[in-house]
């Protein structure tokens, strides 16, 4: 198994620069507009697409699953990604420290994150005719949790009659955004609290 591990890590930072080159080639050189005018950037575009992207994805969720599913492969693979080294028991220690520390800061970051996620709130104008007493301006809050994300969504007549002032509904980053900010927290994190213990 270490020797199929080892093939797919190659494969995976091979392939790195290519997909790279082949990101730029459609972003920078127009090669999606080509390939419907010119046969070798037709064949580029499929080719790339195909075997270079379509490999590239399927060994990045072979080696997520192995990082998941075996401790060897885990820890040489992310040990190497986070700096991590433990040469003594004084170091076996004090990475037990920092880990600590940058698990319980990242479970506080996640429940913030999780707070912004969920909370509402909105202050908007309604029309003269809808003012209760003269008061035209409206404060709501609100909390809305979903297991599965609901991208679209539906505005009532009523959303389309109110001018909003202030409203904030959901974080303005995207999934993908919070996920990797999270992991390179992780990796600042521990070494940053590693280096200050170790002085």
């Amino acid at each position: 198994m270490k020797k199929i591990d080892a093939i797919l890590l190659k494969i995976f930072l091979y392939e790195l620069p290519i997909l790279v080159f082949y990101a730029i080639s459609i972003a920078f050189f127009g090669l999606e507009t080509a390939a419907k005018e010119n046969v070798y950037a037709k064949v580029w575009y499929d080719f790339g697409g195909l075997l270079i992207f379509g490999s590239w994805m399927a060994v990045s969720i072979c080696i997520s699953i192995r990082l998941i599913m075996s401790s060897s492969f885990r820890c040489n693979v992310l040990s190497k990604i986070t700096f991590l080294k433990e040469q003594d028991e004084r170091e076996v220690v004090l990475t037990g420290q920092a880990a600590k520390t940058t698990m319980l800061t990242t479970l506080a970051i996640l429940i913030f994150l999780f707070c912004l996620s969920c909370f509402q709130f909105s202050v908007y104008r309604i029309p003269p005719e809808q003012a209760v007493d003269g008061k035209n301006r409206v404060l709501t809050l609100g909390f809305d949790f979903k297991l599965l994300d609901d991208s679209q969504q539906k505005g009532s007549s009523e959303d389309n009659e109110k001018a909003d002032i202030i409203s904030y509904s959901a974080l303005p980053i995207s999934s993908s955004t919070v996920i990797i900010g999270i992991i390179g927290w992780q990796i600042i994190s521990y070494n940053y609290l590693m280096r200050r213990a170790m002085k």
